[in-house]
């Protein structure tokens, strides 16, 4: 009886292995190229005050989060300055108190967000992909400030803002 069980068993891996010989294992790459594009949107950022800095911000919204940030800035030359893209348009002045409360709060980390020094001509660009969902129904902003500040910063009293606009893929 074991004879045969032993028998059946060596019949059986050797029927498995055939198969595997006629259908090799497939290799797929096709999901390493980019995610499509759903969605443009844009800003343009206004001084505030006696501030001279401004710039434009383009992302192009992937599918699964994926966002292809380019943030051009123009202002003083050799100047730093902190930026972000804030739940809220231009006209919200409060900083929120959770993520579900009314008022600022960041979009994604602050991680993906480095500061910007601004070149002897005093134009600065930078590019991240910054993960996250941009909800069609919220308003967004981008916001500067001055680097050198020491408390984190939570979008109020920002040197310039512009609200972004969504746009067609």
């Amino acid at each position: 009886m074991r004879r045969l069980k032993s028998l059946l068993s060596l019949a059986s891996l050797a029927l498995i292995s055939g198969c595997l010989d006629q259908n090799p294992t497939e290799t797929r790459n096709d999901g390493n190229g980019p995610f499509p594009v759903i969605a443009n949107w844009t800003a343009t950022m206004a001084p505030i005050g006696t501030n001279t800095a401004q710039g434009t911000l383009a992302v192009k919204q992937q599918l699964s989060e994926h966002n292809d940030v380019t943030f051009t800035i123009t202002g003083p030359p050799n100047a730093s300055y902190q930026w972000r893209i804030f739940r809220g348009d231009c006209q919200m002045t409060t900083a929120a108190a959770n993520v579900q409360s009314p008022g600022l709060w960041v979009f994604a980390t602050v991680q993906s967000y480095p500061d910007m020094v601004l070149n002897a001509q005093g134009t600065a660009t930078v590019t991240r992909t910054i993960v996250g969902l941009l909800d069609s129904l919220t308003a967004y902003s981008i916001r500067i400030r001055a680097s050198q500040s020491s408390t984190a910063f939570n979008g109020t009293s920002p040197l310039a803002c512009g609200t972004l606009t969504r746009g067609p893929a």
